[in-house]
């Protein structure tokens, strides 16, 4: 999914569930009223609530499913084929039993990810649920029908077109998609022709053939049965969070194209888009945008109706920060910070992010030996997985700040334009505000898409007054993110005092042929000609975005730097944070490396320093 050559980018109270007899929030305006009556600090959970079931039940390995043969000769295994796609049925029937009280037993789709089994461990050991141990896909089958949890099957067909994921690929079969959305009201199992033979021996009951159905005419037929807070955007090949939509009884989209302009207007503003969709990054998150949606990439995500389980809004995770009357401030020279991007995406924060066999970005062994700065997607980690975003604020080091990636993948000066709602930004504000406030974090990333628009200005405006106690913003452009070229916008936060919105003015980004670009020594060479060169002392601060996906060598010279990107680690290449500590060690002792909290703290000194100590006495 990730691409050099393009920029990748990738409670509601107490109750988010759409139907059944299941309580439901009639519109989301009433929980931003609720909010804004307790001065803005309530909490409104936008991702799904899952009741706390008794025990779970764990499948075995979903990277061990056997072949299944069809009788067109077409094979299905292991994670991607018919088998996982019943598995996630299971699970998602199981999980929409336990919020409707029918049973107390979730299930558990085992990997063999080693985060993933961390969080499992994590939310057993919080929550005291009971594990039950393991069952094949055959015994789990029989035990759900034995616990009245199927009522039938809907026969689907596995895609099998040619092309990339997550484009609008030609002869796509979106079948499965259509049948996830119908597993949901109908409380029926996602079966591939190739198994439908043996599920019918079993005593199944087809319920509707979702290879006969359009996504038009699944959402024109059971409209009045779906989630209107909560929709999935998932590429029909990966089986992942289609537990989720079915527990949730929501609709599965997959492209830009009619019916999506049509859900999207049906949704209730400020509704979550969870998945990833089709086609162009930037079309798909400013459509969503546009409709006053809010996306959290996480089509790669698994088990997440177990693991929100853990959510305590007594207990949420404290992100917190540097202690600003700790600084150096006889230090007067350039300062410099690096942020590394995608921040917004919940599936990587819960997977590689923070554990693989590569070590490259929070288990990185050279993380904290100097400051540095991460985009998370710590609230909606809060919702979904909460243990997981426990863990990312409990081993944050000392030196290293966390940044809230916006509450999700968005772009704030789009927000709402296609919808009549006038307020739908500072609704939005409201919330994010609350969930900043209640986890102590301090500074908000922004992905926008014209940086310095009119629009772009209010929405700096509107968050700026919703979070007087911001530290400060930083803010990308959507293409290219070093946009904005270092500039800074002051907004007035309501209280007296103006808050700095910094954009990003280096990026370092491999193969990218743009100014203020380039690899780690190149962008070391820039911002030390740059910032040593500048006679202001606002003008001697930076920093840099770090590409997630660019990989580099270790070296001198820029030449020597570069690789082809595909195969690269094979060239002894690396990514990550390892490049970006290779970066700042090029600085020389001419510019202070820094967190992006220590940087935005200087920022605010540099133009007010009156304000800015009071601010830092008013700390302590």
């Amino acid at each position: 999914m990730q691409s050099i050559s393009a920029i990748d980018r990738r409670h509601f109270l107490a109750s988010l569930l759409a139907s059944g007899s299941l309580p439901f929030l009639d519109s989301i305006a009433e929980a931003e009223e609720a909010a804004a009556s307790s001065g803005g600090d309530a909490l409104v959970r936008w991702w799904p609530v899952q009741k706390k079931p008794a025990s779970v039940i764990r499948t075995t390995l979903i990277e061990d499913l056997p072949v299944v043969h069809g009788e067109d000769g077409q094979q299905s295994q292991g994670t991607f084929g018919a088998l996982s796609m019943l598995l996630q049925s299971l699970s998602g029937l199981a999980a929409q039993a336990v919020n409707e009280e029918r049973s107390d037993e979730l299930i558990w789709i085992e990997t063999n990810h080693p985060a993933y089994r961390r969080w499992y461990r994590e939310t057993i050991a919080r929550t005291g649920i009971v594990d039950q141990g393991q069952l094949d896909v055959w015994k789990l089958l029989a035990r759900c029908q034995q616990r009245d949890l199927v009522k039938g099957y809907v026969l689907m067909r596995l895609d099998r077109s040619e092309g990339a994921e997550h484009q609008v690929r030609d002869k796509i079969d979106e079948s499965v998609n259509v049948a996830t959305a119908l597993c949901g009201v109908l409380g029926a199992i996602l079966v591939d022709e190739s198994l439908e033979e043996q599920i019918r021996e079993l005593g199944f009951e087809k319920l509707a053939d979702a290879r006969q159905m359009t996504l038009a005419d699944c959402f024109e037929t059971y409209r009045d049965q779906f989630n209107r807070s909560l929709i999935l955007a998932q590429d029909p090949r990966k089986p992942f969070m289609r537990e989720l939509a079915i527990a949730h009884r929501c609709l599965v989209i997959h492209g830009q194209a009619k019916p999506v302009p049509q859900i999207l207007r049906w949704l209730k503003p400020l509704s979550s888009v969870l998945g990833w969709n089709a086609g162009d990054e930037g079309a798909q998150v400013r459509q969503f945008s546009e409709y006053g949606h809010v996306l959290t990439v996480s089509d790669w995500a698994r088990g997440i109706p177990l693991l929100s389980v853990a959510y305590d809004e007594q207990n949420l995770p404290k992100v917190g920060g540097i202690d600003p009357a700790k600084i150096d401030w006889s230090w007067q020279g350039p300062c410099h910070a690096m942020v590394m991007s995608d921040g917004d995406n919940v599936q990587w924060a819960l997977g590689d992010f923070t554990e693989t066999s590569r070590r490259e970005f929070w288990d990185d062994p050279t993380h904290g030996w100097l400051p540095f700065s991460w985009t998370t997607p710590t609230i909606p980690l809060a919702q979904a997985a909460p243990v997981a975003a426990d863990y990312l604020a409990k081993t944050r080091r000392r030196n290293v700040s966390l940044v809230e990636f916006g509450g999700g993948y968005i772009f704030l000066d789009c927000f709402g334009r296609r919808r009549d709602e006038a307020d739908l930004l500072d609704q939005y504000a409201i919330r994010l505000a609350a969930w900043m406030k209640a986890t102590d974090t301090r500074v908000l990333s922004l992905l926008m898409w014209d940086i310095d628009s009119e629009e772009a200005q209010r929405a700096y405006q509107t968050l700026a007054r919703r979070m007087p106690d911001l530290v400060g913003i930083i803010a990308i452009e959507y293409s290219p993110y070093e946009g904005g070229e270092g500039r800074v916008f002051w907004v007035d936060n309501g209280q007296g005092s103006q808050l700095p919105v910094m954009t990003c003015r280096y990026a370092l980004w491999a193969q990218s042929n743009r100014p203020n670009t380039g690899s780690p020594s190149e962008v070391a060479a820039m911002v030390r000609r740059d910032l040593t060169a500048a006679t202001k002392p606002e003008d001697q601060l930076a920093w840099t975005i770090v590409h997630a996906w660019s990989w580099f060598r270790d070296a001198n010279r820029p030449e020597e730097e570069e690789v082809r990107q595909q195969g690269a680690e094979r060239r002894g290449a690396r990514r990550g944070h390892v490049v970006a500590h290779w970066c700042q060690e090029k600085l020389g002792d001419d510019v202070r490396p820094v967190s992006i909290e220590e940087l935005l703290w200087r920022l605010r000194m540099a133009k007010d320093p009156e304000r800015t100590r009071q601010a830092i006495q008013s700390e302590e």
